[in-house]
């Protein structure tokens, strides 16, 4: 077998379509030791290096097992978390080095819908006084005119006016979450980071909700950040999927393409684990089976970071060599982050018998 010929990333030059540029955006965490935890021994490096672009009025889906950076990735995005390195720029602007009043101004056009509505919304205030808040801070008005505006967003979410005057416990998971949405909307931002918006729904529920965010994006132009572990849900509704392991990306490539053919051998195990509505299909498909558990991202494998449970590994550069992102020929908008994803996509290389499950259906 040939050795592929592996070069650095280049940087691309800036395109006005992009809305969000992100380079190398590290998050590490100092772990403490000592009597009064004042001796730093070592990091966790829940994101090392990240770098992506989301295009105006796009949505890009990032997927990944637990623990792999997804959410702390959209929290430092949003400056929630602050980036250890990297920078961060929106339309143009870095907002990575902001402080004070130009951080506040900031915030205005990024928001973030978060996983669980019950715990984002604070209990103890109305439904009222949490949707006209950030107008209070932002955009200040006579109190009328905010709860028009407030009242305006819930119906368009779908929530009557008479809502305003509930608390959260008052209400559904879904109806939470469509108010959790509204005050992320209430400010017109460009920006939206979904974290997991639909994964403690009902599966009716969910559907309404995705429904909901594709109506948004198309009367306000919305730019969308969707974080999610469901695979079927990201297909549905994102432009571009990056697949993230161990707090790098490892694949990236538009939504149809990626879910028709995968070609990082950690992207390729997750698609095999997607049950397929056919029983005959279902039972005769190959299915990858990832041996061990994810390494610890304060101690991270030499070399490719998933070598230690890839099925496609090659003992001659994958246990040494740290692979790039980077675009495969022949797959123009491709980025994997595999010494041997040509050599995968040609079928000359194949995971190991022992890594591969193939049931029979039963006579």
């Amino acid at each position: 077998m040939v050795e592929p010929v592996e070069t650095p990333p280049v940087a691309s030059e800036p395109d006005r379509d992009d809305l969000l540029v992100v380079e190398n955006l590290q998050v590490h965490f100092p772990i403490k030791r000592g009597l009064v935890f004042d001796r730093t021994v070592g990091h966790v490096k829940a994101v090392d290096g990240v770098s992506l672009r989301v295009r105006r009025g796009s949505t890009y889906g990032l997927v990944g097992e637990s623990g792999c950076g997804k959410s702390t990735f959209g929290r430092a995005v949003l400056r929630l978390e602050e980036p250890t390195g990297g920078t961060v720029m929106l339309d143009g602007e870095s907002v990575t080095g902001l402080k004070g009043e130009a951080l506040r101004q900031a915030r205005r056009r990024m928001q973030m819908v978060f996983q669980d509505p019950l715990a984002s919304l604070d209990p103890r205030q109305s439904v009222q006084s949490l949707m006209i808040e950030p107008l209070r801070v932002h955009q200040p008005a006579p109190n009328d005119q905010l709860v028009a505006r407030a009242a305006e967003m819930l119906e368009l979410v779908g929530m009557p006016r008479a809502a305003l005057a509930k608390y959260p416990h008052e209400f559904s998971g879904g109806q939470r979450q469509r108010i959790g949405i509204a005050r992320a909307m209430i400010l017109n931002p460009e920006l939206v980071i979904a974290d997991e918006p639909v994964s403690a729904l009902d599966v009716s529920v969910q559907a309404q909700v995705i429904n909901l965010l594709e109506k948004l994006q198309r009367e306000f132009g919305l730019t969308y950040i969707v974080i999610a572990h469901d695979l079927a849900v990201v297909r549905h509704i994102s432009d571009v999927v990056g697949v993230m392991y161990l707090g790098q990306m490892v694949e990236e490539a538009g939504s149809d393409d990626l879910y028709a053919q995968p070609l990082h051998p950690y992207t390729i195990a997750l698609m095999s684990a997607i049950p397929i509505p056919d029983p005959e299909v279902e039972d005769r498909r190959e299915r990858i089976l990832l041996r061990g558990d994810l390494p610890s991202p304060a101690n991270p494998p030499s070399g490719c970071r998933f070598h230690t449970r890839c099925p496609y590994r090659q003992p001659t550069r994958c246990d040494t060599d740290e692979p790039h992102l980077r675009e495969i020929e022949g797959h123009p908008g491709r980025r994997v982050s595999c010494h041997w994803a040509e050599q995968i996509a040609s079928g000359e290389v194949q995971p190991m018998d022992s890594l591969v499950v193939e049931a029979v259906a039963a006579d």
